[in-house]
């Protein structure tokens, strides 16, 4: 008998302890309200988000399509439409046929990642040597550009220091993108 007890001590205890945690740090409504003053946001609870301002700009962290969406807005349209993601994520959205890809010649960023922009010239500018090497160093990338959002998609955000170097990346994006206005016909 006491070798069950101790048995079920030394596997359910650590089992249960491991699923709550596990659960704690994927669940949103649980970890985000911890995260908001340590990165300096705020957290609204329904539904979960964190709204704050980085560098200047609104950004929001929120649940989108079963992913977490970081994202910052901009004040203004881009007529840009600017597009960072693993090449085989890219080519499956695109097709065969990339119309608009950013060619780097950096065979690191190339081989791993694919860039397009609506205005390649553009898109060679925005995503100059530094901006490379700091989306590099995270495994995964998914951004998205245009109109007044630009957005990262990734699976989970959970620890304050990727959190800000996300707003970091997502700001100057948008800071970029912004040099290129959205032109009315009026």
């Amino acid at each position: 008998m006491l070798t069950l007890i101790l048995l079920l001590g030394f596997i359910v205890v650590p089992m249960g302890i491991y699923q709550w945690k596990e659960r704690k740090h994927s669940t949103p409504a649980l970890q985000w309200p911890i995260l908001a003053p340590l990165i300096k946001m705020d957290y609204q609870p329904d539904p979960p988000r964190l709204i704050g301002k980085r560098n200047g700009r609104t950004v929001t962290i929120d649940v989108f399509r079963g992913h977490v969406r970081v994202a910052t807005i901009l004040p203004f349209s881009s007529r840009l439409r600017v597009e960072i993601a693993p090449k085989a994520q890219v080519l499956r959205k695109a097709g065969i046929v990339v119309p608009d890809p950013v060619v780097t010649n950096d065979r690191a960023f190339d081989n791993r990642l694919m860039a397009r922009c609506s205005d390649t010239q553009a898109g060679l500018n925005i995503i100059d040597p530094v901006l490379r090497q700091r989306l590099l160093a995270h495994p995964i990338v998914d951004i998205f550009g245009h109109g007044q959002m630009v957005q990262w998609q990734v699976p989970a955000v959970r620890d304050p220091d990727h959190i800000e170097d996300l707003l970091d990346v997502l700001t100057v994006l948008a800071t970029e993108m912004e040099r290129f206005p959205e032109t009315s016909n009026a």
